[in-house]
């Protein structure tokens, strides 16, 4: 029988830049370990003939007690990706980001336009045109119905993009939870999210100590706000998420649209047992 791989524990499947920012956080985790870019191992043909062994190599770190994994978003959609996952890795934990299609599209379509993949008069009708593949990378429902024949629930977290957005802790937290690491860890660029305690007045301190504590406090205030825009010198995906929610699709391509995605939502909101159909309008 085939020794299974243990090395790997944790494989995200994200599509977009909630995704992407997700992932970003999550590295920051000191028991995670986990490339910036995927390597595609699973998904391409050419790079899985290199081997186990040179796929493994990329996880091979000096330091104890480190959970490996890696975010793709090509595992998503494959289907050989799902066989080999499972072969390899039958005990790894996988988390997934998903979001109303319409939505993701949306996204797609402005981080085209900021990155000048497509030219400014290029309608979103168009550039579904010219990109037909991007309509299959949405499909949520059946990609996911693949990895549930194999993962169950509690070995598969489902988490929204939107809902990442709106409460990055929450998520966060329910991620490390679901990866088994601390899930108290706060990432610094985050940390300014963080409530802060109401002092007890019977353990104020004095002038001088409270002057220290509010020192103390601003340096650290200033830092994570420097740090933050060090962090994001590229546009903030809640800009763009933001940005997406404005922009309006023709009434052509908006029922289009509709109608392609419709069963596709009606089977995810039966696999995670959630109305997405009446979330998303569909």
């Amino acid at each position: 029988m085939r020794a299974r791989k243990t090395l790997l524990s944790f494989f995200g499947l994200g599509v977009g830049s909630l995704a992407k920012q997700l992932h970003g956080y999550l590295r920051l985790h000191p028991e995670i370990f986990s490339p910036e870019t995927s390597t595609n191992f699973f998904s391409e043909t050419k790079v899985y003939q290199k081997g186990i062994d040179w796929y493994e190599s990329n996880f091979l770190i000096n330091k104890s007690g480190v959970k490996c994994g890696e975010l793709s978003e090509n595992y998503l959609g494959c289907l050989m990706s799902v066989s080999l996952i499972v072969r390899n890795y039958p005990s790894a934990r996988l988390f997934v980001v998903i979001d109303d299609p319409l939505l993701a599209i949306k996204i797609m379509y402005i981080e085209a336009l900021k990155k000048q993949i497509i030219k400014s008069e290029i309608s979103p009708t168009q550039f579904l045109k010219q990109h037909p593949e991007i309509l299959r990378k949405f499909c949520f429902g059946k990609h996911l119905t693949q990895y549930f024949s194999f993962y169950s629930h509690n070995d598969l977290l489902v988490l929204v993009a939107t809902e990442i957005s709106d409460d990055p802790l929450k998520n966060l937290s329910n991620l490390y939870k679901h990866l088994e690491i601390d899930s108290n860890f706060v990432p610094s660029v985050l940390k300014h999210l963080v409530p802060e305690e109401e002092e007890d007045p019977k353990k104020r301190g004095g002038f001088i100590k409270r002057s220290i504590k509010f020192i103390i406090k601003f340096i650290k205030k200033t830092y994570a706000n420097l740090l933050k825009k060090v962090k994001t010198q590229k546009e903030r995906p809640d800009t763009i998420l933001l940005e997406a929610k404005n922009l309006v699709f023709s009434p052509e391509l908006e029922k289009f649209l509709r109608d392609y995605y419709r069963e596709d939502v009606r089977v995810l909101s039966s696999l995670l047992h959630r109305n997405f159909t009446e979330e998303w309008g569909f």
